[in-house]
């Protein structure tokens, strides 16, 4: 079995099995070194490629890319050609391998593209595996205009980790004499969570269809509070479904490492193994989709949405992040020894200045309208942007603050039951953090399951390559005097702790001590995703993405525009799809209700019915007239042009007045029999997969 693993991706091995031993020591001087292809190499390439997919039933082939949306985006193209007579062939070269040509008109370009500019060019990723799925070879691909604009996320991520790599090994050469460090690969595991509901309950929602979320809804007499679902019994249906998602991953190479129920009734877990950041964001892209398809085959609809059900838990894809040499050193490994381990202490000196100096774009970078349902709630990080250390990693940096003598105690072990005695972790781990510690590496917990993990990753390699870089001038003066080399270390860690440590908190995140204490440090609270923009809309980008070139001006500015185009296209959504159902759903369960009201009435004079009958009758009024205020909220929206007034008139507004409408609509529905009830219930909803 384990030989057929991978057995659709165009690995590594493939390539050397496939390639004459020249031309595959070009392309791998070509991916080292960041060297373009000649046409021989590349045309071979393409050959052998071609040959493999065809053997594996591939029939097309395409150049998948990320564009500025967040979903992958694809162009099927036939390998059959024609002769000069007229005769089929197969055909693949070198330049439809490294370049292709979608049309670039209509991806979210915040201004950078007009309609009229439709030309825009994929580029082959050397560093990632091409792959085989049904009959098409996908080849994933960087996205750019015809000018040359970035119009994708996996092309700066690339660049943010070249800029980290450049960094952060002249930190470790610095200490590291015996073995040289030519390379950094940051390193990610994300654990994706999501929601499984019956595809026949979930074509009854029109909420669910076109957002992915039930805008409406009261709670189910039973939810998560007997916590029975959390790594309990995986229903029947799941277990094959699961099974399915297993088979198609270990054809593509992808090692699935855990699989299990989350906290929420219909809500699971899916952890796939660190890799490198460009191939764990595929991998990741490649597993939604997956998941998706393969929920549809199963007769169930995969739910991404950060918070599809409310009262409940939502959804979060937790960001493991860690950096390693190209021999194999973990910087985020403190070993026995952390006080004496340089690099491990410098590296998370520089996270921890990352972190606060730039905690409001982490919280955009990590974030989405949809999360903001999320977060905050009591099973994601809150809005504030924290940092957990645990108690022994923070008094040793606090006393490397405070220039107090570190003393390092032993650590306590678990023993019995009849179990060799087993080392306990340094630290408990803390669940309301925004990024925690996690022995040698940090969970990144704010990112949603809905959004790709590109934008998270690419500003903090950045943040942490710059405090990275000013870290190497104060110690370069000082390369060949270990002592004096030493004595800046802790000076330089002192300086960060002191001007940065306000970021760090080891307690419950969701107290309102907390948030107390928080603003009397001057940490952000963010509540929103646009009050996250708002504050970026003058932010200065200079050290972390203009000096290196990851972002143009023009393209943090097109950004930004997409991101509050996201605000205005999302609520507007909500609010269409809740006049839709206003019509054509609630208030027709509020008539039929009272109409059986009504009939009972007419015989008997019962003063509880007809006070029931008086609370719907008025609920439906006050419905009708959400909906026309709504109608009207979305008119006025449409006459502003500025899109930044736009995003915040649909946010203080709609938004607003969406919720309210809620409050009115779950009432009524805890007032309606199950008679008369025809959108399914969350209590439907929730005993669905049993």
């Amino acid at each position: 079995m384990i030989e057929k693993f991978g057995i659709k991706s165009f690995n590594k091995k493939k390539m050397k099995d496939s390639l004459p031993y020249p031309i595959y020591l070009k392309w791998k001087d070509a991916l080292r070194n960041e060297k373009d292809l000649d046409k021989e190499t590349a045309d071979a390439i393409a050959h052998a490629m071609k040959d493999w997919a065809l053997a594996n039933g591939a029939t097309h082939f395409a150049h998948w890319f990320l564009p500025l949306s967040g979903h992958t985006a694809k162009k099927h193209e036939a390998f059959i050609s024609r002769t000069s007579d007229g005769e089929p062939i197969n055909r693949f070269s070198g330049k439809e391998l490294v370049k292709g040509e979608p049309d670039a008109s209509s991806f979210p370009s915040g201004g950078m593209r007009s309609t009229f500019e439709a030309r825009g060019y994929t580029y082959w990723d050397l560093t990632a595996n091409s792959f085989i799925i049904g009959n098409v070879l996908y080849i994933p691909t960087i996205f750019m205009s015809y000018k040359g604009e970035k119009l994708d996320k996996r092309g700066p991520l690339i660049d943010s980790t070249k800029i980290l790599s450049n960094e952060g090994v002249k930190i470790v050469n610095l200490f590291h004499k015996d073995e040289y460090a030519y390379r950094m690969r940051v390193k990610v595991g994300l654990e994706q969570e999501f929601f499984l509901v019956d595809k026949e309950i979930y074509n009854k929602r029109s909420d669910l269809k076109n957002i992915g979320r039930t805008i409406v809804g009261a709670p189910s007499p039973k939810g998560q509070e007997l916590s029975d679902h959390y790594f309990g019994q995986i229903p029947a249906r799941v277990e094959k479904f699961y099974k399915d998602v297993d088979e198609k991953l270990y054809d593509l190479g992808i090692y699935s490492e855990a699989e299990h129920n989350e906290v929420a009734p219909n809500q699971f877990e899916m952890a796939i193994l660190f890799e490198n950041v460009n191939v764990a964001i595929d991998d990741n892209q490649l597993l939604m989709n997956i998941l998706k398809e393969t929920a549809l085959e199963n007769n169930l609809v995969c739910l991404f949405h950060e918070k599809p059900f409310a009262t409940v838990n939502g959804s979060g894809k937790h960001n493991n992040y860690s950096i390693v040499t190209n021999y194999g050193l973990n910087v985020f490994e403190p070993g026995e020894d952390p006080y004496n381990n340089n690099i491990f202490l410098l590296f998370v000196s520089a996270l921890i200045e990352a972190i606060d100096k730039y905690q409001s774009l982490l919280r955009v970078s990590a974030s989405s309208t949809s999360n903001d349902f999320r977060l905050g709630a009591d099973e994601a990080p809150p809005a504030i942007v924290s940092l957990f250390l645990g108690s022994d990693l923070e008094e040793l940096f606090r006393n490397i603050k405070e220039e107090i003598e570190y003393k390092k105690e032993n650590k306590n072990i678990f023993s019995g039951y009849n179990l060799l005695s087993v080392p306990k972790d340094s630290s408990d781990r803390n669940r309301t953090a925004a990024v925690a510690f996690t022995g040698n590496k940090f969970e990144f917990r704010m990112l949603g399951s809905s959004k790709t993990g590109s934008d998270l990753n690419i500003a903090l390699n950045c943040a942490i390559a710059d405090s990275l870089s000013k870290i190497y001038e104060k110690l370069e003066p000082y390369k060949d005097d270990y002592n004096k080399l030493r004595e800046v270390v802790l000076k330089t860690i002192k300086e960060i702790m002191e001007e940065h440590d306000r970021v760090i908190c080891d307690g419950d995140n969701y107290s309102d001590e907390w948030r107390k204490e928080a603003k009397r440090r001057g940490l952000a609270n963010h509540k929103t995703y646009f009050d996250a923009l708002l504050s970026l809309k003058d932010f200065d980008f200079t050290d972390i993405f203009l000096k290196r070139e990851i972002y143009t001006e023009k393209e943090i500015k097109a950004s930004y525009e997409v991101n509050l185009e996201e605000v205005v296209i999302y609520h507007t959504l909500e609010a269409k799809t809740m006049m839709s159902m206003i019509e054509k759903d609630i208030v027709p369960m509020g008539i039929a209700e009272l109409k059986d009201l009504s009939e009972v009435l007419k015989f008997k004079n019962n003063e509880m019915l007809s006070d029931k009958y008086d609370k719907i009758d008025k609920m439906i009024t006050k419905l009708i007239k959400c909906e026309r205020e709504i109608e009207i909220l979305l008119s006025h929206s449409k006459e502003i042009d500025d899109i930044y007034k736009r995003a915040e008139y649909v946010e203080r507004n709609i938004a607003t007045k969406l919720l309210a409408t809620r409050e009115v609509a779950d009432e009524m529905e805890k007032l309606i029999s199950r008679k008369n009830i025809t959108l399914p219930s969350y209590e439907d909803i929730f005993n669905s997969l049993s």
